[in-house]
């Protein structure tokens, strides 16, 4: 019998995601629009947790980062820039939201390290 040999930091993470998404279950009962990231951290902590599809998590994990990050940078510089600043972030909030939203965002940073640095064998 095959015993899995998983890295404690993925467990860890697994239970973070899973911990997350039922935060976000919570908010979601007084404003609906919160059910998306917990759509999105399940299937993060079911990755995470099952070990494959690792380049799926990465790219959600990317994607996060990057619609957080243009938000962000909109909100920050859209005037000085002349861009059509509401425009803008109202699309990267409804893509950061549909991809986990700010507690994907938190939880991206360690898992994309994880990911890069950690142990190949072990998910």
């Amino acid at each position: 019998m095959k015993t899995l040999s998983r890295a404690p930091l993925a467990t860890v993470l697994g239970c973070l995601f899973l911990l997350a998404a039922a935060l976000m279950v919570w908010l979601g009962v007084d404003a609906h629009a919160y059910f998306l990231p917990a759509v999105a951290l399940l299937v993060a902590a079911a990755l995470q947790w099952r070990g494959g599809g690792q380049r799926w998590l990465r790219r959600l994990l990317l994607w996060n980062q990057f619609t957080g990050l243009v938000l962000v940078l909109d909100l920050w510089l859209g005037d000085a820039l002349h861009l059509p600043k509401l425009d803008i972030s109202a699309a990267m909030l409804l893509a950061n939201l549909v991809l986990g939203g700010p507690l994907m965002s938190v939880l991206a940073l360690p898992a994309l390290a994880f990911l890069h640095f950690g142990p190949k064998d072990a998910s």
